[in-house]
């Protein structure tokens, strides 16, 4: 072989090693990383108490998750995962964003169904001296005993479900409880409106 040729096949090979060693490599570590962020987000039900943070995650992760895609199914030589490193970069903060929110929206339910137990055991409370002041009523029109027992029955009613709303909330599931303890406030509400027209009706 001449040494020109030599040469040349010298340089080939070189190069070769060179464009074989500049072959990207999909950041499979950063990709777990992102993933696993999202994982940890979903676990602490962001969905449920972070719904747009957990939205924007799962956005992120799957738009990062898509650049790599779009990278591999080019020919090695011409990948570049720098777009989706940085992207899945984002993605990662942008999970641990969604968890961190839904900690605090589940802590922060936590207390408004904390909170709206309290007022109704206050306004149960009142029902019931409500009941008592009409129970000791004379003036007893035609059919009052029979509605102070229908009203009486209501408000019992109504105390059974707040201990199905605080045993919902005792399992952790605030966002039912929540919407479970509205529900039995607006009940008790009309409850309250019904006696307060008794009362003033038979003007206690």
């Amino acid at each position: 072989m001449s040494q020109s040729r030599r040469v040349f096949v010298t340089v080939v090979v070189a190069l070769a090693i060179v464009g074989l060693s500049a072959c990207a490599k999909a950041p499979v570590d950063a990709i777990n990383q992102a993933q696993s962020a999202l994982q940890a987000a979903g676990d602490a039900e962001a969905a449920t108490y972070a719904p747009e943070a957990w939205e924007a995650a799962q956005a992120a992760v799957n738009a990062a998750v898509a650049e790599v895609e779009v990278q591999n199914a080019k020919f090695a030589l011409t990948r570049s995962y720098k777009q989706a490193s940085q992207m899945l970069t984002t993605a990662q903060e942008s999970a641990a964003a969604a968890k961190d929110a839904a900690v605090a929206g589940k802590e922060a339910m936590a207390v408004a169904v904390a909170d709206a137990i309290a007022t109704i055991e206050a306004q149960l409370v009142t029902a019931d001296e409500m009941l008592a002041s009409l129970a000791t009523c004379r003036k007893r029109p035609k059919g009052f005993a029979g509605d102070l027992e229908i009203m009486r029955r209501n408000v019992d009613g109504l105390r059974t479900q707040l201990v199905d709303v605080q045993a919902t909330a005792d399992t952790g599931n605030y966002f039912e409880a929540d919407a479970m303890a509205d529900g039995l406030l607006e009940g008790l509400a009309a409850v309250v409106a019904d006696l307060e027209n008794a009362k003033a009706t038979l003007g206690r």
